[in-house]
């Protein structure tokens, strides 16, 4: 058996080379091992957990040594070792200062502390009742003939006037309207023997005087704390009692109503409050024996009143 002897001492003095001039070899890591870079760090202190990761930075004096394997070959984690993922706790976890927990809204916002705009959309002004004066006088002539240019007619003013303490422009509070029906009787050019005509009107909502306030013609005066409507009812100003025209008797009367404006609409459905009928009254007595005749027009003006709204609810 030469040749098998030969080769066992060939290898066995091969050995004895390597060991010769490789002293480090007893200091050399394990193939299982390596140190640990800030990149392999990171990664491992994802994979293993902060606790794992820590005990084995303090093994030696060597440096870190941990597992050289796949994820997959990991040995199981005791309770110690928490996986820690991205920011840690999450987002949606975290603590306030006054230490309870947020929400995370579907707008990414937490949702525990509102901003100054979502307070002041949250707490809204009281809307108080509002205070209704009325003002009237009788606005014409003491006289009228059948072939004059007479005015027969009433100034008034309607102001409704927001709560006190209130800083809600009394436009935006409130729905505040003007109704008004009418009858009369007067002889026009083309009455028999001088009879009077008769008219009459059922109750409507007067023209301008409801919103929106158009204060553009001086009929309606819309201010912060207050809305006034300036009407003059009757046969004045621009429609008088021209020549053939002869005013009998003229009644008119009007009413008002408030309500809190719901959603910045104008509506005129229940419940609202409604103040009493205010009355103007003309009459004059016409000769049919002495048809030029001028003769004297009695009045008589509603007066002057003043209202505190009860707003329903």
């Amino acid at each position: 058996m030469p040749l098998r002897k030969d080769r066992e001492e060939s290898d066995a003095e091969a050995k004895a080379n390597r060991r010769a001039t490789d002293p480090d070899r007893d200091r050399r890591v394990a193939p299982e091992f390596r140190p640990v870079d800030p990149g392999m760090a990171t990664a491992m202190q994802r994979s293993v957990g902060n606790a794992a990761l820590g005990r084995m930075i303090t093994q030696g004096a060597a440096g870190p040594r941990v597992p050289h394997a796949a994820p997959s070959t990991r040995t199981k984690r005791t309770q110690d070792e928490v996986v820690e993922r991205g920011e840690s706790p999450p987002t949606n976890l975290r603590k306030t200062e006054e230490g309870a927990a947020t929400r995370t809204t579907r707008s990414g916002k937490a949702g525990a502390t509102p901003s100054v705009k979502d307070k002041e959309k949250a707490v809204e002004e009281e809307i108080g009742d509002p205070t209704l004066v009325f003002t009237s006088r009788y606005d014409g002539d003491d006289e009228q003939s059948l072939n004059g240019n007479n005015s027969i007619g009433f100034a008034q003013t309607a102001t409704l006037r927001r709560a006190d303490g209130m800083q809600t422009p009394a436009a935006d509070a409130y729905d505040f309207w003007q109704e008004v029906s009418d009858e009369s009787r007067q002889i026009v050019p083309s009455s028999v023997n001088y009879r009077p005509k008769k008219s009459s009107r059922a109750w409507v909502v007067d023209g301008p005087f409801r919103p929106p306030y158009n204060d553009e013609d001086g009929n309606v005066i819309n201010e912060a704390d207050r809305i006034t409507f300036v009407d003059n009812p009757g046969f004045s100003t621009s429609t008088r009692m021209s020549a053939g025209y002869f005013l009998v008797d003229y009644t008119v009367r009007f009413r008002w109503k408030v309500r809190k404006k719901l959603g910045g609409r104008f509506t005129k459905a229940e419940p609202f409050w409604e103040s009493d009928e205010m009355t103007h009254r003309v009459t004059a007595t016409f000769d049919a024996e002495n048809p030029e005749e001028a003769v004297r027009v009695n009045h008589r003006a509603a007066g002057n009143r003043t209202w505190t709204v009860r707003l329903p609810n």
